[in-house]
């Protein structure tokens, strides 16, 4: 018996140093290994379990590399995705493939919500759940402000709750055109905070046209007067929206 433990141990340690596991792991394989000697039979081959929880890695298997010296379980136990026995570690690979199903879905819902801006999406869940949270557009459910509306929300920005913008939406600015004003975003902030307001002085010269798309937008573009100091030096022109700020025309 004494002669059998020591052989044992001289055994794991060289399965150890050969194989670069662990104690129990290269003990667990010497288990394996002798278990399958003693109930070998003229069937080399075991039968492959059914429905261990993921996809089966192919395996060659042959007389004397039938099982997984890690654990002991047959080598065709092996998942495909992420090299686990499915026998005693489980496979997540169908719990990692619904996440990532999920994930993509949010991140769709997220982008076809970003479009909502002037109205509420029909089918759009995240409208839904903000038309349920507000009592239909007209209460803020972190603050409690009253709100006038889908458009009233969206700025509002719960949970952050933005203060409202110093101009009413559907306003026609095209009366600014050649004008020339000064806009500042002073209203954004009180006591310390107030540093961080910004004031630029220039004409305006026209409606401002994404350069990406082509088309026109409800901004409007800023020629900068070199005469006065700017919160940059290294422009010239700035679109902006003016409903974001307070404008003071000269």
């Amino acid at each position: 018996m004494t002669r059998h433990n020591h052989r044992r141990r001289r055994d794991v340690r060289q399965y150890m140093t050969d194989h670069g596991v662990t104690y129990t792991e290269a003990l667990r394989a010497i288990d394996a290994a002798d278990d399958r000697k003693s109930t070998a039979t003229a069937n080399p081959f075991r039968p492959r379990p059914v429905d261990q929880g993921g996809p089966e890695m192919p395996a060659v298997v042959t007389l004397d590399n039938d099982v997984n010296p890690i654990c002991g379980h047959y080598l065709g136990n092996l998942c495909t995705g992420c090299g686990v026995c499915t026998t005693c570690d489980g496979c997540y690979c169908a719990e990692l493939r619904q996440e990532a199903e999920l994930d993509a879905y949010f991140r769709e819902v997220e982008r076809e919500h970003a479009e909502h801006w002037q109205e509420p999406g029909e089918d759009c869940p995240t409208c839904e759940s903000d038309r349920k949270r507000s009592k239909d557009f007209t209460e803020c459910p972190k603050c409690g402000k009253a709100l006038q509306g889908f458009w009233h929300f969206r700025e509002h920005c719960p949970p952050y709750c933005r203060k409202d913008k110093p101009h009413a939406p559907g306003l026609d600015w095209s009366h600014l055109i050649g004008k020339r004003i000064t806009i500042d975003t002073h209203w954004l902030y009180e006591g310390d905070m107030s540093q961080y307001a910004a004031s630029w002085t220039g004409t305006v010269t026209g409606p401002w046209t994404n350069p990406g798309t082509g088309t026109e937008t409800g901004m409007y573009e800023l020629e900068l007067d070199p005469t006065v100091p700017q919160p940059r030096d290294d422009i010239t022109t700035t679109p902006f929206n003016p409903r974001e700020f307070t404008i003071t025309e000269h």
